[in-house]
């Protein structure tokens, strides 16, 4: 695997899950997939409560895989809107958005190896 996510926590999560670690993974893309549009969305409209939200909810779950990169840049927008600075950090949800797609790629790479 790469650097996006900790090997050893992706392992241990796996052999303690076992069977349903499949349906954890497939829930954990389709939600990081979602929350994605959504802090696109809190961006566009300024909501930095939505933001917040959705930052707070994909840090969460990138943090039980061990996405630990994705994990911090969710806890930074999840406090620029705390502070209620959402609209000044396009680069960040970006940045987000393509560490996210690296993490779901090494998930997939990770499965079918």
């Amino acid at each position: 695997m790469s650097e996006h996510i900790n090997q050893e926590q992706f392992q241990e999560l796996k052999d303690l899950l076992e069977d349903d670690f499949i349906d954890l993974i497939n829930t954990y893309v389709a939600d990081s997939e979602k929350r994605i549009i959504e802090m696109q969305t809190a961006f566009d409209n300024e909501d930095n409560r939505m933001g917040f939200e959705s930052a707070h909810s994909l840090k969460g779950a990138s943090s039980n895989l061990g996405a630990t990169n994705l994990t911090e840049m969710c806890y930074q927008l999840q406090e620029i809107c705390r502070e209620g600075q959402l609209h000044k950090h396009q680069q960040l949800i970006d940045d987000i958005k393509a560490e996210s797609q690296a993490v779901n790629a090494d998930i997939q790479a990770q499965l079918d190896a």
